[in-house]
């Protein structure tokens, strides 16, 4: 039976402490987490070797988490931080390209072809246009308009 690390977080709104464990702060973000690491390698196989090893960090760190701060900020962070040094150690043989339709939302099925088709070349313009960034801009791009953080939460 595997020890579960636990965290009190309050709730100021309800006004109880609720216990959050590291299993739950994994399972509410660990889409999040791939998808910026997604973003910033540009690959698939990487963004899992990124998330796996940021989730393994926020682990060993976890009883230093503030909490009175929100536990996403925190694991996108760290997330962020890993997704750039891999790239860094890796150079550039990491592929830039992303599948669209997994970086970005899938279009409205409802839509008129038309809208859909240059939905899907806007799509890929920012994605290229995203990718040719230096890396210190192109993080900015991603977890602003990606995970749409705050200026604050990103600085």
């Amino acid at each position: 039976m595997a020890a579960s690390v636990a965290l009190r977080i309050d709730l100021p709104v309800f006004g109880v402490t609720s216990p959050v464990t590291f299993a739950d702060g994994v399972r509410d973000h660990q889409d999040e987490v791939y998808g910026v690491a997604l973003r910033i390698t540009g690959d698939r196989d990487a963004a899992l070797d990124v998330a796996s090893s940021t989730f393994l960090k926020a682990y060993r760190a976890f009883d230093r988490f503030d909490q009175t701060r929100p536990l996403r900020h925190w694991l996108l962070r760290i997330a962020t931080n890993e997704a750039i040094s891999y790239v860094r150690k890796r150079g550039r043989e990491l592929r830039r390209t992303v599948d669209v339709e997994e970086a970005t939302a899938l279009p409205d099925s409802k839509a008129a072809p038309d809208t859909e088709s240059m939905a899907r070349e806007e799509r890929e313009r920012i994605r290229a246009a995203v990718s040719l960034l230096p890396e210190l801009y192109r993080v900015v791009i991603v977890l602003r308009y990606f995970n749409e953080l705050s200026v604050d939460e990103i600085a």
